[in-house]
């Protein structure tokens, strides 16, 4: 099951996180499922056309940016360095990403009124951005995100896991950390990417079999098929063009 996005009513740092995953995974399939059937074809002389293959790689990037930035700002804030504010964060991520053409087709400053929704006021305009996934746009809030992004622990709290006597309490500790001068800042999306990495390098080296879970609706009941809820997610996923590769 790849297909994990979340849309909610109030998206934030996690959100964008998980997103992040589902674009890679998602990217992952394209690539080494639809992308290598048709190199297959083009290989064997087999006619065929060719398919607009969705591409994830530009979201991806925007991403990157955007953690990029966060870190700058992250480690800032915990250097006590200029003004870093989850506002000023937001700014610079949008002035940024409307200076590239590529990233500013999915990533954008929010409009006045936020995500829209008349249930639950959205971000304003300095408070949160837009991004154009391959499952559609979410409006995400910025608030809190340079906190959330710093994993440091308190000094009392490392100086306590590394004193433990217990062998597998103590390897959870940063000796490191406690040694250095000064507040010491350990990104959150850095870890992350590279986790996530990690993730995908593992998934290169095995044979791996696609399992599709579809949402039969958004009220959470039994026995409610809603026909173009799924249909949208059979659109998005990819699975319209993998049918065509392998039955035209």
């Amino acid at each position: 099951d790849i297909y994990g996005f979340e849309n909610l009513r109030s998206n934030s740092f996690e959100q964008l996180c998980i997103n992040l995953a589902n674009e890679r995974l998602q990217q992952y399939f394209v690539e080494n499922v639809l992308c290598a059937e048709q190199e297959l074809y083009r290989r064997e002389g087999l006619p065929w056309s060719g398919l607009q293959l969705p591409d994830a790689r530009p979201v991806c990037n925007a991403i990157s940016q955007v953690f990029r930035h966060l870190d700058d700002y992250s480690q800032n804030l915990m250097r006590g360095v200029g003004n870093p504010t989850d506002k000023n964060f937001c700014q610079r991520v949008t002035e940024d990403a409307a200076k590239d053409r590529e990233r500013a087709e999915v990533l954008q400053a929010l409009r006045p009124g936020g995500s829209g929704r008349k249930s639950l006021p959205g971000p304003g305009i300095s408070e949160g951005f837009v991004i154009r996934h391959y499952a559609g746009r979410v409006d995400y809030s910025t608030a809190g995100w340079l906190e959330k992004n710093n994993d440091k622990l308190l000094a009392e709290c490392e100086a306590l896991i590394c004193d433990s006597t217990d062998p597998l309490v103590q390897s959870f500790g940063d000796e490191d950390s406690l040694a250095a001068r000064g507040p010491l800042f350990r990104s959150v999306s850095k870890k992350y990417t590279k986790d996530l990495e990690a993730l995908l390098e593992t998934l290169s080296t095995c044979n791996l079999h696609y399992v599709r879970c579809f949402k039969p609706n958004a009220e959470q009941r039994p026995s409610m098929f809603d026909d173009q809820l799924v249909l949208d997610q059979i659109v998005q996923c990819g699975t319209i063009e993998l049918v065509k590769i392998m039955h035209d």
